[in-house]
């Protein structure tokens, strides 16, 4: 057997036992894993977007004298940035869990 046989064979093996593993661990932590379970995620995840993007158009009309916004209006302007990076984070290992696998999907079909 080659070694690039043995090498794709081994990926295989590893690919399996890792998504094993995940299920084992992710699974009972979460709630039953369906569209009615992950649309408040996606919601939730747009609403803080919204308010992020939002708030910068808030800060255009709110600019100082110098046309700057106030250190104030920057920091709650990160701390939005900061909850919606975050809740994009959630998005996107939810994402990766079900397209590997990691959790059990209610009612998919293929």
């Amino acid at each position: 057997m080659s070694d690039e046989l043995k090498s794709r064979r081994f990926n295989i093996q590893l690919e399996e036992a890792i998504r094993a593993v995940n299920l084992e661990v992710i699974g009972p932590m979460l709630p039953e894993i369906s569209v009615e379970s992950v649309l408040p995620i996606a919601i939730m995840a747009a609403k803080m977007r919204g308010r992020y993007l939002r708030e910068a158009f808030a800060l255009r009309e709110s600019v100082e004298d110098d046309g700057f916004p106030s250190g104030e209006e920057i920091a709650r302007l990160r701390d939005y940035r900061l909850a919606y990076e975050e809740t994009q984070a959630v998005v996107r290992a939810l994402e990766h869990a079900i397209e590997r696998g990691y959790v059990p999907v209610k009612g998919a079909q293929g």
